[in-house]
């Protein structure tokens, strides 16, 4: 029995000695190696601080090619506060996964007052949850889990992080449907193949019009469930993680196209959208966080992307996000906004 404690002692010991020395020496490099360039964004902050700090992605950057603004959703928030530090954290297909290790890696310290965090209602359907783009995303988030450096290097030396092939993202999202099924549709596929062959008949068998019934239903024909959704675990943990560090959470619900949408499937599917929507709101209302509703504001004529369900906005689009995310910031901020 006293050799087993030995045992288990000397291992301890040599855990964490080796747990210091990997700190010393090899951690911040492998950190900026491998979670670049997450780890800068969370060095820069943690140096400066901010009064506003913007959580975002490829929404908050994207622009249109006739734009004679091309100025961040973040940054048209910041000329309404020219007196406090607006800061911005973006990360192309960024989720509640991202944001909250973002917010958790920066330092109990960091002198942050507002934290406006992007809430994508199409990050919660299987088809973003099961992305291809998630296996390169997984593996710079690895190095800012909460566990012990030494084992998040082992992790990914062993490759143990969500690593999957395209095929194997598929079949992930194939199983979900299968015990997901909609109300009146026998799957989300079939409902999304049925639309694009009537589609196919007016568009073009080779114009991506024709594939874009489709697209919206596999982005957007689901419902949340709060209870398995990953998402609402993620945006939970976020508001925990506000509450510890007493940061006042706003939550910016961006505009989907609703209008076109409803022009390509129907209310069949923009019902479910807008009910999706209304948990978001209502839930995390209660939970005390401002949530900012822009879920329909953006007419269709002001979104930019004609081939893929994206919530990038042209000029006025992303003027309209950051009037709207501003005038709610007053609550927190009266004195500092211009308009």
């Amino acid at each position: 029995m006293k050799r087993t404690l030995l045992i288990i002692l000397v291992l301890v010991i040599l855990c964490l000695v080796s747990e210091g020395i990997y700190r010393c020496l090899f951690y911040q490099h492998d950190r900026h190696v491998f979670s670049a360039p997450l780890a800068q964004m969370i060095d820069s902050v943690n140096a400066t601080g901010a009064d506003i700090l913007y959580l975002g992605e490829s929404s908050n950057h994207t622009f249109g090619l006739n734009d004679t603004d091309t100025a961040w959703i973040s940054e048209m928030l910041a000329r309404h506060y020219p007196t406090l530090q607006v800061r911005n954290m973006t990360h192309d297909a960024s989720h509640g996964e991202v944001y909250y290790l973002l917010l958790r890696n920066l330092s109990p310290d960091c002198p942050v007052t507002t934290v406006v965090v992007t809430l994508n209602l199409r990050s919660f359907g299987i088809d973003w949850i099961a992305s291809t783009l998630e296996t390169v995303l997984q593996k710079r988030l690895v190095m800012l889990q909460p566990r012990p450096a030494l084992l998040n290097r082992a992790v990914l030396s062993f490759k143990a992080y969500d690593i999957k092939s395209t095929n194997e993202r598929y079949k992930q999202m194939a199983d979900y449907w299968k015990v997901h099924p909609l109300p009146g549709h026998p799957s989300v596929p079939q409902w999304g193949d049925s639309l694009n062959a009537l589609g196919a008949t007016t568009e073009g068998s080779n114009d991506a019009l024709s594939t874009m019934p489709g697209t919206f239903v596999r982005n957007y024909a689901f419902l949340i469930d709060t209870l398995d959704n990953p998402r609402i675990h993620d945006f939970d943990r976020i508001v925990s993680l506000a509450r510890q560090r007493g940061w006042n959470l706003v939550f910016n619900l961006l505009a989907e196209d609703v209008e076109w949408a409803d022009q390509l499937v129907g209310s069949d599917l923009t019902d479910l959208m807008r009910q999706n929507a209304r948990l978001l709101v209502e839930r995390y209302s209660r939970m005390g966080v401002l949530v900012v509703n822009n879920f329909d504001v953006i007419p269709d004529s002001l979104f930019r992307d004609r081939d893929w369900t994206t919530e990038h906005y042209i000029q006025k689009g992303r003027q309209t996000i950051a009037d709207n995310v501003a005038v709610s910031l007053r609550r927190f901020h009266e004195d500092d906004y211009r308009e």
